[in-house]
């Protein structure tokens, strides 16, 4: 068992704040309840998901066992407040941190993480709250900077009160308060880029030296726009126009083929990535992709997305892992923050 189990920082969490898209609740509960029996779920907040959930160090030994799919951020507390609405919170959200002190130490390098999750107007925004509580770290004599961080404080105001706890940042699930990115949109192609940015992050995949992928169904561009900016040798097949960015790349090959056609023809590439972000049932998805796996080096991955459909969720999830399984070594399956009615897949070693 990991070493967070003995770290003291989680010893005073009374539970913790859970985070996810809103319309996959039931998922995510489902999920939950399979795996974490003896965990007790209390209210939900007004706008965006979460819920307080009992018994933290017991979910962060079942995220290690396996992510849950439907699960974006958590963060522990260990105290709370109520709330006014007024700016007087501010006050109270920094005397809080008095409770949290004991934990930390001055090689901490601490990032703040702060945000109200209530349909109610405050006098004070989720900007207003985490440099309040900076500031009261550094003039502490704390490390508070973000690039570098390795401890996050985290309060959520939820429902009439505030949560404060502490935890290290990687057991957050996500680094992002609230698992909510941000990306700069200056030069992407479409908003598909973003998914395969957040994805390479998520699954911790490195970009090789001569590293080779293929690009199905890759109009207009997106995830090819984003493989070639990071040096990879990429092969996008679409019979559909690419966008003149992806064109004039010099590490680009467009082949105006369907994925199937070009599966017939090029049967001797063999890439170390294969991509799919086309927009078909979850069936056919899989069927094209352990069409290509011929076409992966033994040690490659594959980074796709299969669109859910409104029902049996879970079940279709479920078969997808499993005829993975039969090919692959390592399979994750999760829900990003730039997922919208789908799930992103990484596969990764053939059998």
């Amino acid at each position: 068992m990991s070493d967070y189990i003995y770290d003291s920082v989680y010893q005073p969490a009374q539970g913790c704040i859970v985070s996810y898209k809103p319309f996959y609740e039931p998922m995510l509960f489902n999920e939950l309840n399979a795996r974490c029996s003896g965990i007790k779920l209390t209210d939900r907040a007004d706008t965006s998901a979460a819920f307080l959930v009992q018994d933290y160090v017991s979910l962060l030994a079942e995220i290690e066992k396996e992510p849950f799919v439907f699960l974006q951020h958590i963060h522990p507390y260990m105290c709370s407040t109520e709330v006014d609405g007024t700016t007087d919170d501010l006050e109270r959200f920094c005397g809080m941190l008095e409770e949290l002190t004991p934990y930390l130490t001055n090689d901490d390098c601490i990032t703040c993480q702060c945000r109200i999750d209530t349909a109610v107007k405050f006098a004070y925004s989720n900007q207003d709250i985490t440099a309040c509580i900076s500031d009261a770290l550094s003039q502490k004599g704390y490390r508070v900077q973000s690039a570098e961080a390795d401890t996050a404080i985290s309060l959520t105001v939820y429902q009439k009160n505030a949560y404060l706890g502490i935890s290290r940042l990687q057991h957050n699930v996500s680094d992002w308060t609230g698992g909510v990115l941000f990306y700069n949109s200056g030069d992407v192609i479409c908003r598909a880029e973003f998914k395969i940015e957040e994805a390479f992050k998520v699954f911790g995949i490195d970009v090789e030296p001569d590293m080779t992928a293929l690009d199905l169904g890759a109009a207009p561009g997106g995830w090819t726009h984003f493989l070639s900016r990071q040096g990879v040798q990429v092969d996008a097949v679409d019979p559909a126009k690419l966008d003149e960015r992806v064109l004039k790349a010099k590490n680009v090959s467009h082949y105006k083929m369907l994925a199937q056609e070009f599966a017939e023809k090029y049967t001797e590439k063999r890439y170390d990535m294969i991509v799919n972000d086309m927009k078909m049932d979850t069936n056919e998805s899989l069927d094209i992709l352990c069409e290509m796996c011929r076409q992966l080096k033994p040690e490659g991955c594959c980074l796709l997305t299969l669109k859910l459909p409104k029902t049996n969720i879970l079940k279709r999830i479920k078969i997808a892992k499993q005829v993975l399984q039969k090919r692959f070594a390592t399979v994750q399956i999760r829900q990003l923050y730039f997922n919208r009615s789908e799930v992103t897949v990484y596969a990764k070693n053939l059998l």
